[in-house]
Formats: structure tokens, sequence, C-alpha cells
């Protein structure tokens, strides 16, 4: 579909631009034009990585419909000082996190192996350049999140030769041909549904309410409700003339909040610690030796963030060691990592959320050596409710919406 983004992003700069770009970033002479391509042709790939679920998808549409555009007409003048090259490369940054997620620190490492030195600062040139494209392209085009994912799709064909294979690597990418091509294979017309009829459905055109249509139901419904209310003190009349009337101390006793039997809170307590993370270690155990009579099960796992951001609190939880060593010990064995969210707001938002929060467990599954390739994440925002296995031992209320489970994906005894 669409225009090369490479030769939009040497165009609209220039070679005013370019050069201004080479200086900036302390560039040998002659290689501005190599080096920008090469730093627009990572983030596009990061982009196309990112985009490999729906979730993503939707992600990226929203980093880059919302982004502050660079005017690339400019762009000499908006790097042409050190403070202003260093608030560009600040977005830039926020911008690689978005993008590459966990695996941005293993990008800038490559960028900075194959680029050179300035190859971090260089990426974090190049994204608030590659956002800027795509959205002068989706503003243009009027673009939903499907048009905005075969835009990208179209870009593939293009970044042959500016890939190495340790950039692959760094994402979780098998080989080039695998780079987006999930984007491909949704088995939909377009790549992803249009955003506004996903998310908000479409819109149907009301009639116009009549006078007749609401007044007569509101005065029949007024009209039984006087009725049932007439019945109601007649027979609170009769009552009170056949019933004795409680003394003070009985009417007392009768109102005061009693304990129920065997529900007290040192029952409780010891309830909560039977239930604590080693549960998760043993039922997930248990179930890996009967997987295959219910693949789809979900492990909620004691996973604490902060209200409304993915920073962990409690980073050294049980549950995360538990799945490590129980990976460690079972080397065949792949999992899905789940991220979930109240259903409170904006879908895409949710969604962006709960995916945070997924890849930080997976970091941190990575960080215990755990191999990437048999981790994904996965965002589900509010998509998925909890599932009624997950309170056999607990009260169904008692399990936040707001949680991270993993689901077994293999499980090779081989």
């Amino acid at each position: 579909m669409a225009d090369n983004v490479l030769d939009m992003a040497t165009g609209q700069l220039g070679s005013g631009g370019i050069d201004a770009l080479t200086k900036a970033l302390n560039l040998p002479a002659g290689q501005g034009e190599a080096a920008l391509c090469s730093g627009v042709a990572y983030i596009l790939a990061g982009m196309l990585n990112r985009a490999s679920s729906k979730t993503g998808m939707g992600y990226l549409f929203n980093l880059i419909s919302e982004s502050e555009a660079l005017d690339l007409s400019k762009f000499a003048t908006a790097i042409s000082s050190p403070e202003k090259l260093k608030s560009i490369t600040d977005i830039g940054e926020k911008m690689l996190e978005k993008i590459f997620s966990s695996r941005k620190k293993e990008v800038l490492e490559v960028a900075a192996n194959n680029l050179g030195n300035e190859g971090g600062d260089l990426l974090s040139v190049s994204a608030p350049i590659v956002t800027s494209l795509m959205q002068n392209q989706a503003k243009a085009q009027k673009m939903d999140v499907s048009d905005l994912a075969s835009f990208l799709i179209g870009q593939r064909e293009h970044l042959q030769g500016y890939i190495p294979d340790n950039l692959l690597q760094a994402i979780d990418v098998p080989d080039f041909g695998r780079l987006g091509d999930a984007l491909v294979t949704h088995g939909h017309a377009k790549p992803q549904e249009p955003r506004a009829t996903a998310i908000q459905g479409p819109e149907e055109k009301r009639k116009p309410v009549s006078f007749s249509s609401w007044f007569f139901p509101l005065l029949l419904v007024l009209v039984v409700l006087y009725a049932l209310n007439m019945c109601m003190l007649k027979g609170k009349k009769e009552n009170s003339e056949s019933n004795p009337s409680m003394t003070s101390q009985e009417a007392s006793f009768m109102e005061s909040a009693s304990q129920p039997v065997g529900d007290s809170p040192l029952e409780k307590a010891e309830e909560e610690a039977q239930l604590g993370p080693d549960n998760f270690s043993s039922n997930l155990r248990d179930y890996l030796k009967s997987f295959s009579d219910n693949p789809d099960r979900e492990f909620p796992m004691r996973v604490n963030f902060e209200k409304g951001t993915a920073k962990i609190t409690n980073p050294a939880a049980e549950d995360i060691d538990a799945l490590a060593k129980i990976m460690q010990d079972n080397p065949n064995l792949t999992i899905a990592i789940e991220g979930h969210v109240k259903g409170e707001g904006n879908e895409i938002a949710e969604q962006e959320m709960s995916q945070e929060r997924a890849d930080v467990v997976k970091e941190l599954l990575l960080k215990k050596g755990i191999a990437a390739n048999r981790i994904t994440a996965t965002g589900m925002g509010s998509t998925k409710p909890v599932a009624e296995d997950m309170s056999e031992k607990r009260d169904q209320k008692a399990l936040n919406v707001e949680r991270v489970s993993i689901r077994v994906v293999t499980n090779s005894q081989e």
C-alpha cells in the first residue's frame, strides 16, 4: 500500500536537515543519509513487531495519533543547539519505551554496536521523525487502525537490507520473513478492525420520542405503585394489631450486629494464609501433570502494581520466583503472560496498561534466566472476565479483576 517512509524521511528533511543531523550527532561526514535510513528502519521494525497483536496495533495507533508532530521542514532549526536536540531525544526516549517495551535495552545495545556510539541518540531522534511522518499520512488519508496497519505492512518490503539479524534477535523475531507477519495473517480483509466501530460500535440513528409513548406508561406505573403502597400500609396495621410490640431491650438486641458463628477474624486470616503464594506453585505443578485435559486454564499471579501504572510494588513476588523455578524444571514448557485491567475507561488505554504490566512480568522472568522464546506477553485490557475456575478456593469477589495471569502454551515432555 503506501509510500516508502525511508524516502519520505530523507525527502522531507532535505539536505539541510540531514547535514544538521550529521553535525548534531557527530556522525562521519557523508554518512548522514545512510544513518537516518538505518534509524528509521530500526523504528519501523520495532513498530511492525509491536503490532503483532490487535492490542499492540491499538497501542501504536494511540502513540502516532496523539504525539506532537515535528515540523520536518524546519528540522535543522529544531536540533540547532544541544538544548533543542536534548528536548527531541527526551521525547524519543519515551517513544522507544512504547515501541520496544522490555526489549529497549537490547535494541539500544544493538544500535551502539551496529551504528556507532551515537546509535542510541540516532534512534531517539528517528522515533519522533517516524511518528510525525505516519501521523501526517494518517491525517491526510483519514486512516483508522486498519488503514494504519496496512500502511505499516507496506513498509516491510523497503526494510530489506537495513535490518540486521542481531536486531531481529533483540526483538525476539526468528528471521526477517516473520517480521510483522501476524498483521498479514489475522484472516480479515483488513489486518485490524476500524477503531470507531471496534471500540464504540456503529452509531445508530434514533427516532424522535413522542409524548404518548412515555406519558401513559408512566401514569400506569404510578397507579401500580400507589396501589402497592396502600396494601403495605394496610398489612403493617394488621400486623401491629396481631403482634405485641417488643421491649426496648429486645429491639436493641435485634438491631445490633452479630458475629456469624465460625467466621471469626482469626479464621479469616488463617484462610488467607492457606491461599498464599505457594498455592500458585502447587496448583500449577499439579496442572502440568494433566495439561491436555484443560489446556486453556488461567493461573492468576499475586503481583501488585501501583494504581493506574505498570510500576510493580512487589518485584520479589514469590509467584514469579515459583514460576521461574517451574520453567527451569520443565525446559520444554512455554507460557503466555496475560495482563488484565478493569473496564472503566478507554479500551485502547486499558489495553496499553495491561500490555505494559504483562511486559514487566516477562522482563522479571528474563532476568531470572528464562529464554525469551518461551514467553509471550499480551495485554488483554478488560476483554477477559475472571474465569470460574479461578474461584475454586476463594470467593469470586476476592479475586481482583486487575491481574496478571499465565496460561500454559506447550508442555512437551520429550
